[in-house]
């Protein structure tokens, strides 16, 4: 699942970057199957957690599943939002300002993602290093509105409504990913201080 979901993050950077329509729809096509997964992996955890009563650790590690499980839905499901913008995409990257924060913001989850997928898959901490590296998502806002303020023209209104709702499923998709972080953190240290974190985020 978290694979399909990866795939469905990448080809939004590339909706964001080309504004392929294939991609689009691949996306949109794709994302039954991911709540497909989503349905039945939390239907798997409930009966683990009925049938063995999981304690300590192992119950740690089903809970951790059932959140991350829920995350990566609304992930694919945010990746669908920017698929929906593809027909504004070439307006928005006639704007040349608006369209390279949006790409921007794009690599930084990506990265992102990637990060926090290999650390899921080690069960470790360690590659969780690089979202200490990237840059931090609320570093793209005020750049992205003080773009947004300086269009001008008869499609500024059309390219302001693309870019806000492109730049907020992109944002939306790093805070799930942060969660996600702070989750692995939780279940591989059983510091309480990232649970706090995650609700806090």
């Amino acid at each position: 699942m978290t694979i399909l979901v990866e795939d469905a993050v990448h080809r939004a950077r590339e909706v964001v970057a080309t504004g392929d329509p294939d991609v689009a729809r691949a996306i949109i096509a794709a994302d039954d199957a991911i709540d497909e997964m989503h349905v039945s992996l939390t239907e798997l955890c409930y009966q683990l957690l009925a049938r063995e009563a999981p304690v300590a650790s192992d119950l740690r590690l089903v809970v951790s599943v059932i959140r991350v499980l829920h995350e990566l839905e609304r992930i694919g499901d945010l990746a669908i939002r920017v698929a929906k913008a593809v027909e504004d995409q070439p307006v928005v990257a006639s704007h040349r300002p608006v369209y390279e924060v949006l790409l921007q913001l794009a690599d930084n989850v990506v990265r992102r993602f990637e990060a926090v997928r290999e650390a899921w898959s080690a069960n470790s901490i360690e590659p969780l290093d690089e979202l200490d590296v990237v840059d931090a998502l609320d570093l793209f806002a005020d750049p992205l509105v003080q773009r947004l303020l300086d269009l001008d023209g008869p499609d500024a209104v059309r390219v302001a409504l693309a870019a806000v709702a492109i730049g907020r499923s992109l944002d939306r998709i790093g805070d799930h990913t942060h969660i996600m972080a702070c989750r692995l953190r939780y279940l591989v240290t059983g510091d309480p201080a990232y649970l706090a974190d995650e609700v806090n985020w």
